[in-house]
């Protein structure tokens, strides 16, 4: 089973680097990423990673809970559209991340 700091860091290091293809084994299928910005699907998601997600940089993550099936996180990001502090609730299916709903407000 992956957990969410495992995902944390690959998604990060992916917007680093330009490569989401390590991201993309935590991903089932018909995983969802969704915020007040959008709501892409799996690959959408690993391109949007694969192009450096609006030069992101995510830092400080709290791991408030996690289970088997669920996990929700706390975490700073900093990129073009600001400074932010971001609530994550992450949903499992399969031993793999089936959606990812952000909520993120600027600092």
């Amino acid at each position: 089973m992956v957990s969410v700091s495992e995902v944390f860091k690959t998604w990060n290091e992916g917007f680093e680097k330009r490569d989401s293809s390590q991201l993309a084994e935590f991903f089932t299928d018909d995983f969802r990423f969704v915020s007040t910005i959008r709501d892409i699907g799996k690959q959408e998601a690993l391109d949007w990673t694969a192009a450096g997600g609006n030069q992101t940089v995510m830092d400080n993550l709290e791991v408030l809970y996690e289970n088997d099936e669920v996990a929700v996180t706390y975490h700073r990001a900093t990129g073009t559209l600001g400074d932010g502090v971001v609530m994550a609730l992450y949903t499992k299916r399969d031993g793999k991340f089936s959606q990812c709903r952000i909520v993120r407000q600027a600092v």
